[in-house]
């Protein structure tokens, strides 16, 4: 199954998460939709009741809003980020899968975009911008 897959990630074991996995979405919904989902889990798990009465309040109060990734200085919708330390990150995967391990244990099993097709899409752009070579 194709999906957008969002994840925690954190730098430290302080900032650890317990449960990486934050949400699987639609691979259909686009990503403007889910930008605004990464930004409501982020605000609903890391910030105090009062913070999140800001946030309901005035939406610019936010000091990490979701951000679309970048790819050779371009906006690209291939990922968002969350966040400060732990972060969250949602891009689209592919064969996505349960695994049970029939004691009631699940673990998410995945396919990363490859780096092949990122360089692709980055080389794409440099043609389009007169950089690189066709």
């Amino acid at each position: 199954m194709k999906a957008w897959l969002v994840t925690w990630d954190w730098a430290g074991e302080h900032a650890r998460v317990e449960e990486p996995i934050a949400a699987i979405i639609n691979p259909r919904t686009s990503a403007e939709r889910v930008r605004e989902m990464v930004e409501w889990i982020y605000v609903n798990s890391e910030y105090s009741l009062s913070e999140r009465m800001q946030y309901a309040n005035n939406r610019k109060f936010n000091p990490y809003p979701a951000r679309l990734g970048s790819l050779e200085g371009v906006t690209w919708d291939g990922y968002i980020e969350c966040g400060a330390n732990p972060w969250l990150y949602a891009r689209k995967v592919s064969d996505l899968q349960v695994i049970d391990d029939g004691n009631g244990n699940q673990k998410l099993t995945w396919v990363e975009r490859s780096t092949e097709e990122i360089e692709e899409l980055a080389r794409k752009i440099r043609v389009a911008r007169g950089i690189g070579s066709a």
